[in-house]
């Protein structure tokens, strides 16, 4: 390759001083190279090929072959049910306590309807606050006897008039009896908060895709409890070291199942990507269980020799180089290495090395 640079840059500067050669700083233009120097060096043709003799072919280390097509390989993946993102559901803890079952305890794969008990969770209160809330049982206790009096004592005066309307319209009465009222739906507030336990609810309509929790464990504050996934759009993710294995994808089936592939992502703990796969349009979901382990065959392009064959034009597109004559070289650009490698007809000979170096003629 260095010998190869070195001979692009003495073709390129003697280009260059051939087309400054005779100048003059008053000169509107350079004179057209003499035919004879214009034979024997690289040059550009009116059609948009290249001009290389053989001379520049061999300083360049330019080699072709007869291009046979992108060769399909099989390859097998391991990839792991999970359930899409946006069908993926959590049930988690609203605050501190203790689970307790509904009956039989969740598991995984298990189809729940919308709204259905999954778990019980009693509240676990801080001794102090405990305490607290019994204290102000007590004190509630001690002011609802007072006001049950108060009440009574008022109510009496209904005694005297026959026609009740001394209780009716007597608005101290009236105003005690309220304040009766709202002590006793604070004392059973307060009574629930100490006794009481709240439902865990399904918040849509699924199938169990993970149940970390377990009944008699102590949860904190949004903890997770059941991961709720609907049954009908999960993915495949398959860990690879090759993320641009979807621009050679042919083909991907686990099984019976036809997989579209929706890209890749970073790995977050190790090198490398995760492969995303889902089932093509059309195509029934299988009664695949998220965690489960699928695999998947896919066929691929071969990449040789795709990678030397490929160059970049000045547009920034990807360029290959076809050899149609001893000295005729002819690009194709398209907007991947792959589209332009797709319009390349079995047979023509292809720049499988070199092809950066034409690409530099301008």
């Amino acid at each position: 390759m260095r010998r190869a640079a070195i001979a692009l840059a003495l073709l390129l500067s003697g280009l260059n001083a051939a087309a400054h050669e005779g100048e003059t700083h008053r000169a509107a233009a350079p004179p057209p190279l003499p035919a004879a120097a214009l034979a024997a060096q690289p040059h550009r043709l009116a059609d948009g090929s290249l001009f290389v003799p053989k001379a520049a072919q061999h300083l360049l280390e330019i080699r072709t072959e007869p291009w046979r097509g992108a060769a399909p390989s099989a390859q097998t993946l391991v990839a792991e049910v999970q359930a899409q993102p946006a069908a993926a559901v959590l049930v988690a803890a609203p605050e501190p306590g203790l689970l307790e079952a509904a009956g039989s305890w969740p598991v995984a794969g298990q189809q729940v309807r919308a709204g259905e008990v999954l778990a019980w969770l009693r509240p676990q209160l801080a001794q102090r606050d405990a305490a607290r809330r019994r204290a102000d049982l007590a004190d509630l206790d001690q002011k609802l006897v007072i006001a049950r009096l108060n009440v009574e004592r008022l109510g009496l005066q209904s005694a005297v008039n026959p026609d009740n309307q001394a209780a009716t319209g007597n608005i101290y009465y009236e105003q005690a009896a309220a304040e009766l009222d709202a002590l006793q739906r604070r004392r059973e507030l307060i009574a629930d908060s100490l006794r009481d336990r709240l439902p865990l609810r399904a918040a849509v309509s699924g199938r169990l895709a993970a149940v970390p929790a377990r009944a008699g464990s102590v949860v904190a504050t949004g903890q997770a409890l059941f991961e709720l996934a609907d049954p009908k759009a999960l993915r495949l993710a398959a860990p690879g070291f090759d993320a641009a294995l979807g621009a050679r994808l042919r083909s991907a089936r686990a099984g019976a199942t036809v997989l579209a592939y929706r890209g890749e992502e970073p790995l977050a703990d190790t090198p490398g990507w995760r492969l995303l796969f889902e089932p093509a349009a059309g195509q029934d979901v299988p009664d695949w269980l998220p965690g489960q382990l699928q695999e998947i065959r896919i066929d691929v392009d071969d990449a040789a020799p795709a990678s030397a064959a490929c160059a970049r034009a000045a547009d920034g597109k990807a360029q290959v180089w076809l050899h149609h004559g001893p000295e005729d070289f002819e690009p194709r650009s398209a907007a991947s290495c792959a589209e332009a490698l797709s319009a390349v007809a079995p047979g023509e000979r292809l720049v499988t090395q070199g092809a950066a170096l034409l690409s530099q003629y301008r």
